[in-house]
């Protein structure tokens, strides 16, 4: 299964694109996390097509989880349980979706198989990145036996 970040703008701040290296630099190269920075349009229509037009570009089957403060609210290890779930299922790609600074419409987010949150605090979209690779090398770990997680 192939996993990617599928992030709306870009990081212009070097510590944040180094935070987000550092945990995705953690996985075997086989099975790291691809980030694609998706076009931040003038308006929100506008970024928002860029994002339907994102998840219509995935190889099926996809299951797409988008990244939304109101979302599920789940655990470390709920979080590497569900995604073994979806690995589990045949599922070709894994994608989580990033919103913009404006966040993701409702229209974008019901293309998406799920919505969770990283927490109820609203984090910049550009720190998001670096939290969400962090949580994935997380799930990993806990679902390949490894001590990185102290509960």
């Amino acid at each position: 299964m192939k996993t990617l970040i599928l992030a709306t703008g870009t990081t212009r701040e070097a510590h944040l694109r180094a935070l987000e290296a550092e945990y995705l630099g953690r996985f075997p190269a086989k099975i790291r996390p691809e980030v694609r920075e998706l076009t931040e349009g003038k308006t929100a229509a506008q970024t928002a097509a860029a994002q339907l037009a994102a998840l219509a570009a995935l190889p099926a089957p996809a299951y797409v989880i988008a990244l939304d403060e109101r979302g599920a609210l789940l655990t470390s290890p709920a979080w590497a349980a569900q995604l073994a779930k979806v690995a589990g299922q045949g599922v070709k790609t894994l994608a989580f979706l990033i919103g913009s600074a404006d966040g993701l419409t409702d229209e974008v987010k019901n293309h998406c198989q799920a919505v969770w949150a990283l927490g109820k605090l609203t984090f910049p979209h550009q720190l998001v990145r670096g939290l969400l690779a962090e949580q994935l090398y997380r799930a990993h770990t806990l679902n390949t036996g490894h001590p990185y997680h102290r509960p």
